[in-house]
């Protein structure tokens, strides 16, 4: 038996025949095997905090203070642990080391707050100093791991993406967690998912602890190095879109397709965590008959026993019919997701017209997407969507603090779906 389960399902198991192209949808769920055990490697993990002046507002600092002493106490005999904080400039706190003196780490740890580094947010300072202090202990047999906090926009972020997809390509993950409304929560994401970690929004400071609790436990619990997951495409099959969709929805974009090949990289594993990809195919028009559309390609480590480049492998097919009931039959959990990816495609594209001086088409998508939040239950963010669409109608343009919430509750719909169960012929080909 595998040690993850690899799970493809399509958004409709047979197709209409007619002379024209086909839009489906690929659900692939990925998740550690219940009998994969927990997770066992020490930690050698940095964590680069903004210290720039707008981190004393709200009395932010005092919770980061609060979180990073909880790490600490969290922290295994074994586990590797620094503290960068930096704005201008970096400085290194606690350099890289064993924190058997929790007491005295704690100590460190509270003196934050006195240590001077600059009011500018220049996030590559901090990128490079905890790599330097992870790569000082680096080793396979540790999870290596950097968290980065900051609540503003950075300078030169194209670098502080390279550094990042450099340490990634050196085997160290990055998660990333933006505190407030004024970060670029794009820039954030996108850091997060192609470096294999996790991104986290906080709009109420006092979160702060409980969101690095989170990500700690998390680290902990990883199960699964370094999985891909790779689309072996059939001849005149083409991938149109793809969307990360768990744990948080994030548009990939069209991948880059290599001899027929999609490959999306994903987070480390955590044990009991599923991890879901969306891919829109374009299937051209064929005679009646099944016929495959893809291998879907599982490759992952575990390092702790001794596996390397594990493979699993699904084929993918689909029905070709001339019965209009047949082909018109979906895969609810598929369509489900469609629709969650679909409200935050409408409130992404929404604040984009809204940015470009469109309010009717602003107004428009954000009124459309709460009518369809509502509908999935969800009337909070329908009465942020309808707020925010108030707002740009009356002139005011939409709000800070507003479309944060809106993007990130938009994010996470996925999360709130419940299981829905499969379909006889629907599952793992």
């Amino acid at each position: 038996m595998a040690e993850v389960d690899l799970g493809t399902y399509l958004s409709y198991q047979n197709v209409l025949v007619t002379s024209e192209n086909k839009l489906v949808y690929l659900l692939a769920e990925v998740k550690p095997s219940a009998e994969i055990g927990v997770g066992a490697a020490a930690l050698n993990i940095a964590i680069a905090l903004d210290k720039s002046g707008s981190m004393y507002a709200a009395e932010k600092l005092d919770y980061v203070i609060s979180a990073v002493s909880h790490v600490v106490d969290c922290l295994r005999p074994n586990d590797l642990c620094s503290i960068i904080v930096f704005a201008d400039k970096a400085r290194v706190l606690i350099p890289s080391s064993q924190i058997y003196d929790k007491q005295s780490g704690g100590r460190l740890v509270r003196n934050i707050d006195q240590v001077e580094v600059g009011s500018g947010t220049e996030m590559l300072h901090g990128i490079r100093a905890a790599m330097d202090e992870i790569r000082r202990n680096q080793s396979a047999e540790r999870l290596n791991h950097i968290v980065i906090l900051t609540d503003g926009l950075t300078l030169h972020e194209s670098h502080c993406k390279e550094a990042c997809l450099m340490a990634a390509g050196r085997g160290i993950s990055v998660s990333t967690i933006g505190v407030g409304d004024d970060f670029n929560e794009q820039f954030l994401l996108d850091i997060a998912n192609a470096c294999r970690g996790n991104s986290y929004y906080i709009d109420i400071p006092r979160d702060i602890p409980q969101i690095f609790e989170k990500e700690l436990r998390g680290v902990q619990n990883v199960v699964v190095r370094n999985p891909r997951l790779s689309l072996k495409l059939s001849k005149d099959i083409t991938v149109r879109k793809a969307y990360k969709v768990k744990p948080l929805i994030n548009d990939l974009g069209a991948l880059n397709t290599v001899e027929r090949v999609a490959t999306v990289p994903l987070s480390d594993l955590q044990r009991e965590e599923t991890q879901s990809i969306l891919f829109e195919l374009v299937l051209p028009s064929r005679q009646p008959g099944t016929y495959r559309v893809a291998q879907s390609v599982l490759e992952y480590d575990i390092p702790e026993k001794g596996l390397h480049n594990v493979q699993v492998a699904r084929d993918i097919t689909i029905g070709y019919t001339a019965d209009a009931a047949q082909a018109a039959v979906v895969t609810p959990r598929v369509m489900a997701v469609v629709d969650a990816v679909s409200v935050f495609r409408q409130q992404t594209r929404a604040l984009q017209f809204a940015q470009a001086g469109d309010k009717a088409k602003a107004t428009q998508l954000l009124r459309s997407a709460a009518t369809q939040l509502l509908q999935q239950g969800q009337s909070e963010l329908a009465n942020q969507a309808l707020a925010e669409a108030s707002r740009i109608d009356q002139g005011g343009g939409a709000s800070a603090a507003g479309t944060k919430k809106l993007e990130y509750g938009t994010r996470k719909l996925t999360q709130l779906l419940t299981e829905i169960p499969l379909p006889p012929g629907a599952g793992q080909s």
